[in-house]
C-alpha cells in the first residue's frame, strides 16, 4: 500500500468529494486508483462507486468509475 498516495487521495476526496481514474492519474500519478480506494475502504472510509459515461477521443462512448466519499455528519 502506498501511504503517500492514500494521503493525497484522501485529501482530494475530503476537499472535492469525488475522483475519477483520469483525475487521479493526471493530478497525483495514481495508476491503480481502485487499489487505493480499496485501501481507504479498509481503513474505515465510506466510499461509493458510481458508473459514469462519456465519449473517448475517438467519439465512442465509454464507461468509467467515479469514487465518492460519503462524509458522516
Amino acid at each position: 500500500m502506498s501511504v503517500t498516495q492514500c494521503k493525497m487521495l484522501l485529501a482530494h476526496l475530503l476537499s472535492a468529494g469525488s475522483i475519477t481514474p483520469r483525475e487521479a492519474y493526471n493530478r497525483y500519478g495514481i495508476m491503480r486508483l481502485g487499489a487505493r480506494i480499496w485501501d481507504l475502504k479498509h481503513m474505515g472510509y465510506n466510499i461509493i462507486t458510481e458508473q459514469e459515461q462519456a465519449f473517448n477521443r475517438f467519439g465512442k462512448p465509454t464507461r468509467f468509475a467515479k469514487y465518492k466519499l460519503i462524509k458522516h455528519e
